[in-house]
């Protein structure tokens, strides 16, 4: 399967705009022959002079241009049906790809004379939008590249903004036709949402150093200046709590830029032992739907991305796998809660209860651990609108004399408050 998460962060990439002829072959900036590997979008491939809805289609993870690339002109003609983003198989590239991506290697040399495409969507069946998951914030495409290759940062910056709502168009499409297809890490009802980002939390994270449990390579993401963390309002009562200008679940997960491995800070930090073998296929096939853009200003959907790799890598803890699933399930719940979808809240939240009741019932814990397990359960039980054994959780809180006090009142105001009192 070829890994176009890794493409598309280490190019040679070029954005082509809708209804755009891909030239075949195509010449790279450094003048190179080219043939592609479709990221983003859809190309339509038809014969010269016939019509464009005769033709087939190539979609993210198909290699195409390989006849014109060998052979010269084929007669056949590439066009973008949407906004699309390609990777240019150069001399070079193709060079690098042999040791870095020898899988990918073997996908090109298989289509190098046919492109394995797939037929033609209709304007009436098909919203022209590519099968396959992509979130976070795409990479810059070649405009920003060449940019950057003249050593002008102003103009880098420049082309990649004026790339920047196109681009998120072309990823919010196809994100969606993903979902509905099954072709993704994200569960029905999940959408995208586009342009929410928290500038104002720079100031309470800071650049961290981590070794990947997974791949074992060294990578660097953000860590939590706890010591500058002030509480802007009493825990509520499924224990979320709220700071002044900050919110921890956006920066909960610790995610690998090499192989997209994703978990909590603290079961990165010390880590526990995993099984590769449990989720290697799974955490391979993300990285071909998934691209994060691990530079670029983070945004809701980057933190939703993470948490679903997270929920993924979780099965390769086995048994200390059941608190990882509650913890994430419920940062999402409170992530869709924030981002205002009711019905994706109440989803998280009942699989948070679920996997929280898992804790409880096969975990050995403390006094305090079981408090705020149960007072987990019920809150959780709570936001998903059912009440399954909530007043049951709630009053193994109040009566566990080993437990905080503080969980007791909590507990007891949520009772009252159950109540009517």
């Amino acid at each position: 399967m070829i890994d176009i998460g890794w493409l598309a962060q280490n190019g040679p990439c070029k954005k082509f705009s809708q209804g755009q002829t891909l030239p075949c072959p195509g010449s790279s900036s450094e003048n190179e022959k080219a043939m592609y590997i479709l990221l983003a979008g859809r190309v339509d491939v038809t014969e010269s002079g016939k019509n464009a809805s005769a033709g087939i289609s190539m979609f993210p993870g198909d290699v195409f241009g390989g006849a014109e690339y060998f052979k010269g002109n084929s007669g056949r003609v590439y066009k973008a049906a949407v906004d699309s983003v390609a990777y240019l198989i150069t001399e070079s590239s193709f060079s690098d790809l042999t040791w870095s991506q020898p899988d990918t290697v073997l996908e090109i040399l298989k289509a190098a004379y046919i492109p394995h495409g797939r037929p033609t969507p209709s304007s009436s069946s098909a919203p022209g939008n590519p099968k396959a998951s992509i979130s976070g914030k795409s990479k810059s495409t070649a405009d920003a590249k060449t940019a950057a290759g003249s050593g002008n940062a102003q103009k880098q910056n420049e082309a990649a903004k004026g790339n920047q709502n196109a681009d998120n168009t072309l990823l919010v499409a196809a994100m969606q036709d993903a979902i509905e297809s099954g072709d993704t890490i994200f569960p029905q009802g999940h959408k995208q949402y586009p342009s929410i980002t928290k500038p104002e939390y720079a100031k309470l994270v800071y650049k961290k150093d981590y070794t990947c449990p997974f791949c074992k390579k060294k990578f660097d993401d953000f860590k939590i200046f706890t010591s500058k963390l002030y509480e802007s309002a009493p825990m509520r009562f499924d224990l979320r709590r709220f700071y002044t200008d900050f919110q921890s679940e956006w920066f909960d997960i610790i995610t690998c830029k090499h192989c997209y491995f994703s978990s909590v800070h603290s079961y990165i930090t010390e880590p526990k032992p995993i099984l590769k073998q449990k989720i290697e296929n799974e955490l391979n096939a993300a990285r071909s739907h998934v691209f994060l853009d691990f530079d670029g200003e983070r945004d809701i959907n980057y933190v939703f991305t993470s948490h679903y790799l997270g929920l993924l890598c979780a099965d390769s803890y086995l048994s200390q796998a059941n608190p990882l699933r509650a913890k994430i399930w419920g940062n999402l719940s409170w992530l869709y809660e924030d981002v205002g979808d009711e019905e994706m809240e109440r989803f998280a939240a009942l699989n948070a209860a679920n996997a929280y009741e898992d804790v409880f019932s096969g975990t050995r814990l403390t006094p305090v651990q079981e408090q705020t397990t149960c007072l987990s359960i019920a809150g959780m039980q709570r936001r998903a609108g059912i009440d399954k054994d909530l007043k049951k959780f709630l009053f193994h809180v109040k009566t566990n004399k080993l437990g905080e006090k503080a969980y007791i009142k909590l507990a007891e105001d949520i009772m009252d408050e159950l109540r009517g009192v």
